[in-house]
């Protein structure tokens, strides 16, 4: 995929999430700080912007950033994705928190 598919990608979700949550723009440029026209360009697909802009515009919209960029992904680590989450989503309870704990603990290394 090329930059500008990537931007323009970045800028339809977002666009997308702010509308659903009902915000101006000028709206969001208050919640998270940045310029209204940045947003603007994000929007429009002329920029994508840092780490940290995708992060508050996550926040913001009350999405996570897999949401963003899971369409990105090659298919290949698609697929392997999803077979991992249709395989946690069987377990019990219990079973999900030892796995996230044992995923915590192998994090903090």
């Amino acid at each position: 995929m090329e930059k500008l598919e990537i931007n323009e990608h970045i800028g339809k979700v977002f666009q997308e999430y702010r509308q659903k949550n009902s915000l101006t723009q000028n709206q969001v440029a208050e919640m998270t700080g940045l310029e209204p026209r940045h947003i603007s360009q994000i929007e429009r697909g002329f920029s994508k912007g840092s780490i940290d802009t995708l992060l508050k515009l996550c926040n913001a919209y009350k999405i996570t950033p897999d949401i963003v960029l899971y369409d990105l992904l090659n298919e290949d680590v698609k697929n392997y994705v999803s077979i991992y989450e249709e395989d946690f989503k069987k377990l019990s309870k219990r079973d999900k928190e030892a796995v996230l704990n044992l995923i915590n603990f192998f994090l903090k290394k």
